[in-house]
């Protein structure tokens, strides 16, 4: 080997060197912004202590959690919202929580709980539901309801704190396309 064939061998490696080093960090850029598999397994999420919940009044409630976007992760953040209605049963000391998602399975708005607290409403298309989540019929013309679906429900467990000995509302929060007549995760 000589001397020219030596200085050129290196000159390539350092080529390759530096082309690795500038090349890594770019490939990973465009890698990072793809879509992130997901484990499909979403968590429950600590809202509220149901004492809070007065029976029969709907309460609408953040769900806290991580959301990622593109190449931004942030911890507690609200990544949605669910209105909780505490069933009462009179003369039961068993407690019932029912969550369901404050989004209109119609066109993705966030519904509302008039002052009344028996029904919700969209305030998109006045669409009403009732307080267990089922279309009804328009109050003025008693038609059919438009809206392709109930609200959706999800799923809420009922967890006693033991250091506090508080019974705690957990939900398991899930987004739904919406315009369905069926649920499809993955709004």
């Amino acid at each position: 080997m000589n001397r020219r064939e030596l200085l050129e061998w290196v000159s390539s490696g350092l080529a390759t060197a530096v082309a690795t080093v500038v090349g890594l960090p770019g490939v990973g850029y465009f890698l990072g912004g793809a879509p992130r598999e997901s484990s499909g397994e979403s968590q429950f999420s600590r809202l509220i202590k149901v004492k809070d919940l007065v029976p029969g009044r709907p309460m609408m409630v953040p769900v806290m959690g991580q959301k990622v976007d593109a190449w931004i992760q942030s911890d507690q953040q609200a990544i949605g919202r669910v209105w909780l209605v505490r069933e009462s049963q009179s003369g039961s000391t068993d407690q019932t929580v029912r969550a369901l998602s404050s989004v209109c399975p119609h066109m993705g708005c966030q519904v509302q709980a008039p002052s009344g607290g028996k029904s919700f409403v969209c305030p998109c298309h006045r669409a009403s539901f009732g307080a267990d989540g089922q279309r009804l019929p328009d109050p003025k013309t008693g038609e059919r309801n438009h809206v392709p679906r109930d609200l959706d429900e999800l799923e809420c467990r009922l967890v006693r704190d033991d250091e506090t000995g508080d019974n705690w509302v957990e939900v398991r929060y899930e987004k739904f396309k919406t315009g369905l007549d069926h649920r499809v995760v993955g709004a």
